[in-house]
């Protein structure tokens, strides 16, 4: 019996091939950049709407402007949302004492 004829099943469990520290930084920044442009391309698109369509989202123009004047790597998204969020429980305090 050939050694190609004989076949030998292992059950062991594939091992992963570490990934070099360096290709893991080139990988996370460039998934980081990726994720800043993303971020950026949307708050082009909100400079877009009208002043309706931004404070329907709870938003105004101002806060648009500040976040786009801001660091290409800050969380846009989590600026928005916080500033979003505040606006609302303001206008629900101002309904509540009238």
């Amino acid at each position: 019996m050939r050694m190609i004829d004989r076949r030998m099943e292992i059950e062991a469990p594939a091992k992963r091939r570490q990934v070099s520290g360096l290709l893991v930084h080139v990988r996370n920044a460039a998934a980081r950049f990726a994720r800043a442009w993303q971020n950026r391309r949307a708050i082009n698109r909100l400079s877009e709407l009208d002043d309706h369509q931004l404070f329907d989202m709870g938003l105004c123009r101002s806060d648009v402007q500040a976040v786009r004047s801001a660091s290409f790597f800050s969380d846009a998204g989590l600026h928005l949302t916080i500033v979003a969020r505040e606006r609302a429980r303001r206008h629900v305090r101002q309904g509540r004492s009238d």
